[in-house]
């Protein structure tokens, strides 16, 4: 392609434009792609929520099970999140490498399997495997999923695209009340094998997709060029961290990490230590963070699919800063009220906060990395987050023998720490995009 055909392709890669006529369809318009991968991949993304929600929900009834106390369960969550990041990096340099279905595939037969093991374990190291092995499996909804996607979807439509496989996790945070009840009717460890059913039935359906080229939907190829060869661990390396408004992204990631992967948590904790909740009552706090974080999901998509579909990439970080911010908000404002149902108000915001950043985050971080190695770039923005989520540990040791309220009122200055990182990284945007459309055509050798 010639330099003219580069710099037209730059301007003009977003694709086809959303119709405003079909914006309250259930299914966005795509552009003419296949619905298909976005429903299978968005079925995988809901089941493997339950047994994630169904251990925070139920984290007081298993900390009993097994005599442990709040710091100690918060760790066997937080610590198993972490040993995630062992899985991040290996399946981002794999999804780069290989057919990536079949990727998502292996890791949805493992996560089913660990939440029926969890269920059915019988002390605390089994518990931990469990927990470790399910939640490295599901590091691919993280880091395999959005790679496919942003090869299957243009990018002006992604952020509709987003908007419905990201809706999985607060829709599956939504069963905060059947999983609570279940709890309660038959016990957690029914629980969990009752939730690992619906995965095993999805992945035949996940088997059955065919596998994109990597940056096929960008269109800067030729149909006829072949794929270029995959690069280096090393030299993946070298560019990812050589992208500046990514660097920044990490880095605001990092402080969002502990409300993003172990807030659930925290929550049940937070509301049984601070207004006493029961098993229910804590089905009810899940449910509102769930509900508000898919108003969040759709509130985001709106605003993100304006920027991109101006062309306005830059935009996106002031989309994911003002996230952001408003979770920062909730958090100190729970941490000050005296009163239960405001707190439980403040969650549904906190919800919208943590929902508006995802339909801007996953199309920005595709449109800013050579499309070669995205995978990997996905991957390591789980391996910052997930470093994020150790803080979780030494808040809930602060918050048992000391106070949940301040513990809370730290963590959203933390969150709005990392506001401040991402929004600064607009000016960015436009030149890390035109060097990613370069280097799509030349990439470095191995």
């Amino acid at each position: 392609m010639t330099e003219a055909g580069q710099g037209a392709a730059i301007t003009t890669v977003a694709g086809p434009t959303i119709n405003r006529s079909d914006r309250r369809r259930w299914i966005p318009d795509l552009g003419g792609a296949s619905a298909t991968p976005l429903l299978v991949l968005f079925g995988l993304n809901l089941v493997d929520e339950f047994d994630r929600v169904a251990f925070a929900t139920l984290t007081p009834e298993i900390r009993e099970t097994f005599g442990l106390a709040d710091a100690q369960i918060v760790a066997v969550g937080a610590l198993s999140a972490v040993f995630i990041l062992v899985g991040a990096l290996p399946l981002g340099y794999l999804g780069d490498r290989y057919p990536r279905t079949r990727i998502a595939g292996v890791a949805g037969i493992v996560w089913g399997s660990m939440a029926v093991l969890l269920g059915l374990a019988w002390a605390v190291p089994v518990l931990f495997v469990a927990k470790l092995f399910g939640g490295t499996a599901r590091t691919s909804n993280e880091v395999v999923h959005p790679s496919l996607l942003a090869d299957y979807y243009a990018p002006t439509v992604q952020p509709k695209v987003f908007q419905l496989h990201r809706l999985a996790t607060p829709l599956g945070a939504g069963s905060g009340l059947l999983i609570g009840g279940l709890g309660a009717l038959v016990g957690w460890r029914l629980t969990f094998v009752l939730a690992a059913v619906p995965t095993f039935v999805l992945l035949s359906f996940l088997l059955k997709l065919h596998e994109p080229r990597r940056g096929g939907s960008l269109d800067l190829f030729a149909d006829d060029q072949p794929e270029a060869p995959p690069l280096s661990f090393r030299e993946a390396q070298r560019s990812l961290f050589a992208v500046r408004t990514l660097r920044r992204c990490w880095m605001g990631g990092f402080f969002l990490g502990v409300a993003f992967i172990a807030n659930a948590q925290l929550l049940s904790l937070f509301f049984e230590h601070v207004h006493g909740f029961g098993p229910f009552q804590r089905g009810v706090v899940q449910f509102a963070y769930g509900s508000g974080t898919i108003l969040g999901i759709v509130l985001g998509a709106r605003a993100a699919g304006r920027a991109a579909g101006s062309g306005r990439f830059d935009r996106l970080t002031y989309v994911i800063g003002g996230s952001f911010l408003t979770s920062a908000a909730a958090l100190l404002g729970m941490a000050l009220t005296p009163w239960a149902p405001g707190g439980v108000i403040l969650v549904f915001v906190l919800g919208i906060g943590l929902g508006v950043y995802q339909p801007a985050f996953y199309p920005l971080v595709a449109r800013i990395v050579h499309p070669q190695i995205k995978t990997q770039a996905y991957g390591w923005t789980l391996l910052f987050v997930g470093f994020g989520a150790i803080l979780a540990i030494p808040l809930a040791r602060f918050g048992e023998h000391g106070s949940y309220r301040v513990a809370f009122a730290i963590l959203a200055g933390l969150i709005a720490m990392g506001a401040l990182i991402i929004a600064s990284a607009s000016r960015r945007v436009v030149a890390d995009i035109e060097r990613a459309d370069t280097a799509a055509f030349s990439p470095p050798a191995n």
